[in-house]
């Protein structure tokens, strides 16, 4: 808790109009031999919806997590990935297969947002479509209570 008994940390996802501008272009750019500008931070991420059959592709951070890929997954097209499933992944220009494995216990979210905050550096903090309100990074409790409507997908590549 911050001294005026705010909260330590707040879940500050881009705004919805950002997102509908910048995705588009995001899935263009990181398919093109441009991607090279953003695919250091930056993947897509080709999900099928069960019961629909149609192909979400969405643009997500790229980060690194105990030598695996993970992503932070906010919106509803992640449901689709609970339980398991193959989806593919574009990293780097090229597109590649993967399982993704949704994570949504709440500990587990927070202990690996933790890590990257921890790998990364508070200052980067907003990468992770979070604010801090702290001089100090936040404790797992604070963490939990601040992503109660985000999940991390966890990718494996084939």
């Amino acid at each position: 808790m911050r001294d005026d008994g705010g909260p330590a940390v707040e879940d500050k996802p881009p705004p919805a109009a950002v997102i509908r501008i910048l995705n588009p272009i995001l899935r263009t750019v990181l398919r093109s031999p441009a991607h090279r500008a953003f695919s250091k931070d930056l993947m897509l991420l080709h999900v099928t919806g069960r019961r629909t059959g149609r192909v979400y592709v969405v643009p997500v951070g790229r980060h690194e997590h105990h030598g695996g890929l993970v992503a932070s997954a906010g919106g509803s097209w992640r449901r689709n990935l609970r339980n398991g499933a193959d989806c593919d992944v574009t990293l780097d220009g090229r597109r590649r297969h993967a399982r993704g494995v949704l994570v949504d216990d709440p500990h587990e979210v927070a202990v690996i947002f933790s890590d990257l905050l921890a790998a990364m550096g508070r200052d980067r903090a907003n990468r992770l479509g979070l604010q801090l309100n702290v001089d100090r990074l936040p404790t797992l409790e604070e963490l939990s209570a601040a992503l109660v409507d985000r999940n991390v997908v966890r990718l494996t590549l084939s």
